[in-house]
């Protein structure tokens, strides 16, 4: 069963037409449900549903790429990327610097989620110049996060 209503796939399909450019790969971090119940040992309940929900962006359009890791496996993966919990989102175009998503992309943070894929195609911002130098600036590496809470 498709996440993305079919009048959205059209919308969304048309927009990544539009305006993706080059390459962009979602590396994705993943604890996979088990069918065994095992006492003490991690557990996703979103990524499923997560990882369905990529491989449907994934499909609009061939300039995307979906490489899924499994946290648990593949800790020298999760190491390079430095992701340390699930589920975890990677967007990597091709230029220095990526965006990073832990949780679920859902609601008000799917429409971010598709404009970072735009922007990482593209390899440039929205921002304006004046934020730019701003930001150059900044003499001190700095670690930038946004949380989102749903209300």
């Amino acid at each position: 069963m498709a996440l993305i209503a079919e009048r959205d796939r059209a919308t969304i399909a048309q927009m990544f037409d539009e305006n993706l450019v080059g390459p962009v790969k979602l590396v994705y971090f993943t604890i996979p449900k088990s069918l065994l119940y095992v006492p003490g040992r991690a557990t996703c309940e979103t990524c499923d549903d997560v990882q369905h929900l990529l491989e449907e962006v994934v499909g609009f359009s061939d300039k995307l790429t979906l490489e899924v890791h499994n946290l648990e496996s593949e800790r020298e993966e999760a190491q390079r990327y430095r992701v340390d919990r699930v589920p975890a989102l990677i967007v990597e175009g091709s230029t220095e610097g990526a965006v990073r998503f832990y949780g679920a992309p859902a609601g008000y943070e799917f429409p971010t989620l598709l404009q970072d894929i735009q922007d990482a195609s593209k390899g440039r911002t929205a921002l304006s110049e004046a934020t730019r130098e701003a930001i150059g600036a900044i003499a001190d590496p700095i670690h930038l996060q946004v949380f989102v809470t749903p209300t």
